[in-house]
């Protein structure tokens, strides 16, 4: 019986030079790739491919198609190049690997490189199908990349960046869902698991996908007016950053940041991050104060401008010494385990849960941990009311790139699942020890998704044990709110909280948990006023679970 092991194409006609790709399609073939086609892959006869000739005097090629086609799937799996070098070897060949219409070979070599997509977490409904050869193609051309180009072709991804955007959110969007609900703390025994997150992770800890996040994440925009150098506040008389593809800064927030505040370009993007997130004009009625688009769905540049500035805000106070918050290590820890979710592959209420209890899907109840930012008033005036402070003949432009915002307590939310919206008013009451009126609904106006029934929550806020940050010895807040899945595809879980202290609400958070349910991450969003008074300020806010 024909060898199984890796295929060396012995009867090359001659040596075959292998160059660093300029195209996906040239990595794997030297001819323009077939159309796609639909997948089939339940079907064994898939491995009955193109006829081969028998006139061809090839040992190899007079053998059985399932031979033929375990050889090259062995050869794929550990030297995908060579199956371009064998499909130039003869036309036999080339119609076996290129041709066939149920890409089998192609499948095979996927699902021993990659997860498997048709079990991913992140999708409600199964996806039916694939092209798994541009799968395979795009995935070896993206890591090549990376993996093999120098400095000096960085200028290069540019002309590749949604390619390979798309083809690490693919690779990140097929992960298999993480374990039970149960289980309290990331391992990496889980993270094994996958086949994809490490590679996904060395990509995006790499200096390639730096320089492309710093470089090539905006565009800069002309200002509509001129600009003048006594007027550097005014908005219209400067020029604005336009993002490039959303995706990438999804793929950024995965991790936490590495800002090097002595690297000039690691300053300005995080005073460009800072920008964001203080900026009022962000956040307004249009997408409910919050994270979103006015169509209900994340916007992946606000949370990733929020994850980044918190999640930098919580390593330099780490990197202080400051004890209290060791809770923040194991978020900002363990890859892209902590933005893995339970999924939604299996959404059948738990049997075991009574009838008359409500079903945590997210994870809400219990203790969780988190902090604010915010900007001095006056610097937030600065940013979002330029005009009022030229009228105050201070024209100094405020530079968020040197600006060190303050960093709030470090908080302890301890939840407790309501059985409906009402349920906060008489928790309320119960607190204050005598009745109340009832409390404003949380509620949006933005869509949202009915797969899964909101969850009501009220609790309490303090500054958690240890935290010496600003240390106080205020009383509890109340705290209510609902969590809610977003009109995204896959949907996105949402957090909207109202914490209200002195018979009044007082903040609005809101934010999305980046992962998905039940991911460690935690939720990233932004506090406003409750009542949206004129001029009141906003900042980030970071909540997960220890």
């Amino acid at each position: 019986m024909a060898s199984t092991t890796a295929f060396k194409i012995p009867f090359a006609p001659h040596p075959i030079h292998e160059d660093i790709p300029s195209t996906p399609e040239s990595l794997m073939s030297n001819e323009s790739t077939p159309s796609p086609m639909s997948d089939h892959s339940s079907a064994p006869s898939s491995l009955f491919l193109t006829p081969i000739s028998r006139q061809s005097q090839s040992l190899l090629l007079r053998s059985p198609s399932e031979i033929l086609h375990r050889v090259l799937c062995n050869s794929g799996t550990e030297d995908l190049p060579a199956i371009a070098r064998a499909a130039k070897t003869c036309r036999e060949l080339r119609s076996f690997i290129y041709e066939n219409p149920d890409q089998a070979l192609w499948r095979d070599i996927h699902l021993r490189r990659f997860d498997d997509p048709r079990t991913a977490g992140a999708f409600v409904h199964p996806r039916a199908e694939f092209d798994w050869k541009k799968r395979v193609q795009d995935r070896e051309f993206v890591a090549r990349i990376f993996r093999e180009w120098p400095e000096e072709r960085f200028e290069e991804l540019a002309d590749h960046l949604d390619l390979i955007c798309s083809t690490l959110l693919d690779m990140y969007l097929d992960l298999p869902a993480s374990g039970c609900p149960s289980n309290t703390a990331p391992s990496f025994a889980g993270y094994e698991e996958t086949n994809n997150g490490h590679i996904i992770e060395s990509i995006l800890r790499s200096d390639a996908f730096q320089y492309i996040y710093l470089n090539l994440s905006t565009r800069e925009t002309k200002p509509l007016l001129r600009p003048l150098r006594a007027q550097p506040g005014n908005p219209n008389r400067r020029s604005h950053k336009e993002v490039v593809n959303p995706h990438l800064s999804r793929l950024h927030v995965l991790l936490s940041p590495d800002f090097n505040h002595d690297i000039i370009v690691h300053r300005q993007h995080r005073g460009y991050l800072r920008e964001v997130v203080y900026s009022a004009s962000n956040f307004q009625q249009r997408n409910d104060w919050g994270p979103f688009t006015e169509d209900g769905k994340v916007d992946w540049t606000l949370v990733d401008a929020i994850g980044s500035v918190m999640m930098a805000n919580a390593k330099d106070v780490l990197s202080m010494g400051e004890d209290g918050w060791r809770q923040a290590v194991l978020p900002l820890s363990y890859g892209l385990e902590t933005v893995r979710c339970w999924g939604y592959n299996d959404l059948r209420r738990p049997a075991s849960l009574a009838q008359d209890e409500i079903w945590d899907w997210a994870g809400v109840q219990g203790p969780w941990c988190g902090s604010y930012a915010f900007l001095d008033y006056a610097d937030w005036i600065s940013l979002n009311e330029p005009r009022l402070v030229q009228l105050r003949r201070s024209m100094n432009q405020l530079d968020l790139s040197r600006y060190s915002e303050a960093i709030g307590d470090l908080m302890r939310l301890d939840l407790v699942i309501d059985k409906d919206a009402s349920s906060a008013t008489k928790a309320y009451a119960q607190r204050q020890h005598h009745a109340a009126d009832d409390l404003h609904a949380v509620s949006t106006h933005l869509p949202t998704s009915d797969l899964l029934p909101p969850i009501h929550f009220h609790g309490s806020s303090v500054q958690h044990n240890g935290a010496t940050t600003y240390p106080s010895q205020s009383p509890a807040s109340f705290v209510r709110g609902v969590v809610r899945l977003t009109a995204d595809d896959p949907p996105q879980v949402r957090w909207t909280l109202v914490i209200r202290y002195g018979g009044e609400d007082r903040w609005r958070l809101e934010g999305v948990q980046v992962g998905g349910r039940g991911a460690k991450r935690g939720f990233f969003g932004v506090w406003t006023d409750a009542m949206k008074e004129e001029h009141s300020p906003n900042g980030p806010v970071w909540y997960w679970k220890p």
